[in-house]
């Protein structure tokens, strides 16, 4: 019995160390320099766990596009230079391959190989040059270049690439990156495809880095414009760097909306360097003069401004503030308006525990083509995220509005939302605008009535919209309560409309979904402009080297 045992041992040992001790690759890390012509040094640094299996190690490096590979150096932990024999033969055995590299020309590119030599725990160092990397074009010099192919076996725990361009003029260099240009945001773009991870310039340098493992359709595709006069490529390219970049962005996840703003790179040169102080303080006294010339001498107006635009009366609140917009408040001003057009309801039920509970329940939205577009979008995200059931909870809003397959209705709800203003649109609307700020001052005071002496009770309702815009609601209702105590249990609506349950939850699900939402899509927009961040795991189109393979073989 005991000798079936150890011998049962021993063939699961032998099953199970074959598997374990395949070639791993723990880390692989490329440096690329970039010379002034466009030239590039690439060195790849493996380390990996190497055993039996297999006789030689090799880089894939095709579509060249006109691109040569040459001086091809490895060596390994030791310090050991292997020799360079040229021409490869991928039939030589383990022995013979070691210590030694070379070359594989094929009709689309390279395969550039050395030999494993002895198994343990092995560091190889390869590096080559790949001529004509950075070319030039009518707007800018740049690439789209597949530093790591698809399909490598082994594939690697962690990949980090680094780019940095050298013997360009500068006076802004320490002794250590003498020779060494500095890449910034502002001279740079960059962009990345086809593995999970980042990319940024970051001191100086072009940074891709995995945050998690290579999987067999993974690859790292790096994308870089650089400003006219920083190189002086040797291939130039018909046509613009933008036609690269469309391409490319085909099937990411890059928004290609960006663009760059005049007006805002005038601003920012003015806010930089013509007195920024005197700017600031010159727009808080322009501020100041037309608050005050809308709030003198300013009444009571006890009706609804602007028809009821709700979207109207949040741009003129925010166009008058010294800082900031607010878009919070126009949002719990929405679910009030649906709530009263019945839109939304609020409803007692049995849960499974055999509890009451109240639930936000979505109805139709009634005649919604002649409703305003931003209450259609609320209405219909709501509608969206209840499902069949029409009951909304908390959770379900949360959920549907992370969802990146719902990002396009969430990108155009924050565009409609997130409107700009200014105080010189409402130069002709000074009337109106007043009647806004003198429905506020009559919400604010609205303590100060007289019970015998209320005729508005019919705008009550409206009433509560307003103030839930001008951020009073609270102190609003409480007063309507103290003045008619009767009217929240009259009127069922008016009672929903109240409610600091149900109500709250909700309100603030949207308010933080929304915010998410919009830092996501300033997030992409930013990277579509090449200013670095989230890898995009789609897309890549039109690159140059790469291909599919690579590894242990």
């Amino acid at each position: 019995m005991k000798k079936r045992f150890c011998l049962l041992w021993a063939l699961l040992a032998a099953l199970l160390l074959p598997a374990s001790a395949r070639p791993y690759l723990h880390d692989l890390d490329i440096r690329v320099v970039l010379s002034p012509d466009g030239d590039a040094r690439i060195t790849e640094t493996r380390l990996m766990d190497i055993d039996s299996e297999g006789t030689e190690c090799y880089i894939v490096v095709g579509n060249l596009n006109g691109s040569d590979v040459c001086d091809l150096e490895v060596s390994d932990e030791q310090g050991t230079v292997y020799e360079n024999v040229g021409d490869w033969d991928i039939n030589l055995s383990r022995e013979r391959k070691s210590g030694r590299c070379g070359i594989i020309r094929k009709h689309d590119g390279y395969e550039l190989c050395w030999g494993l030599g002895e198994s343990g725990r092995r560091t190889y160092t390869t590096s080559y040059t790949l001529t004509h990397l950075v070319r030039g074009y009518n707007d800018a010099d740049g690439f789209n270049h597949m530093f790591v192919a698809e399909g490598m076996n082994p594939k690697p725990d962690h990949v980090k690439l680094t780019i940095v361009a050298e013997g360009l003029p500068t006076d802004t260099l320490s002794e250590e990156d003498a020779g060494t240009a500095r890449l910034t945001t502002e001279n740079t773009g960059v962009w990345a495809f086809r593995y999970r991870g980042d990319v940024n310039v970051v001191d100086g340098t072009i940074v891709a880095e995995s945050s998690e493992p290579f999987s067999g359709s993974s690859a790292m595709i790096v994308m870089a414009r650089f400003d006219k006069g920083m190189f002086t490529p040797s291939a130039t390219v018909e046509g613009s760097f933008d036609q690269v970049r469309d391409r490319a962005f085909e099937g990411s996840d890059y928004l290609d909306n960006s663009s760059d703003d005049p007006f805002a790179i005038l601003m920012f040169l003015l806010t930089v360097f013509l007195l920024p102080l005197l700017l600031i303080f010159g727009y808080l006294f322009y501020v100041w003069r037309a608050r005050k010339k809308v709030t003198k001498d300013l009444l009571w107006y006890r009706d609804i401004p602007a028809n009821g635009n709700l979207q109207w009366a949040n741009d003129a609140l925010n166009a008058f503030r010294y800082f900031g917009t607010d878009y919070n408040n126009l949002l719990s001003a929405c679910i009030l308006k649906l709530i009263d057009m019945g839109s939304i309801s609020i409803e007692k039920s049995m849960n499974a525990k055999g509890k009451t509970v109240q639930n936000f329940v979505i109805q139709s939205l009634k005649d919604a083509d002649t409703q305003p577009q931003l209450l259609r979008m609320v209405h219909d995200i709501f509608k969206r995220a209840a499902g069949s059931d029409t009951i909304l909870e908390p959770k379900e809003l949360k959920n549907w509005m992370k969802q990146r397959y719902n990002q396009s209705i969430t990108d155009r709800f924050i565009q409609t939302l997130h409107t700009k203003t200014s105080i010189y649109q409402y130069s002709n609307q000074l009337d109106e605008v007043r009647n806004l700020f003198g429905l506020k001052k009559f919400l604010k005071e609205f303590s100060l009535l007289d019970e015998r002496h209320v005729q508005e009770v019919s705008l009550w309702k409206d009433y509560m919209i307003y103030a839930t815009l001008f951020g009073n609601a609270d102190q609003v209702i409480k007063d309507m309560k103290a003045i008619n105590p009767e009217y929240f249990n009259m009127d069922k609506v008016a009672e929903q409309m109240a409610d600091t349950m149900t109500l709250p939850t909700i309100r603030s699900v949207l308010h933080s979904g929304t915010t998410r939402a919009a830092m996501s899509k300033a997030e992409r927009e930013a990277r579509a402009s090449g200013r670095g961040g989230r890898a995009s795991w789609g897309g890549g189109g039109g690159f140059s080297g790469g291909g599919f393979g690579g590894g242990v073989r």
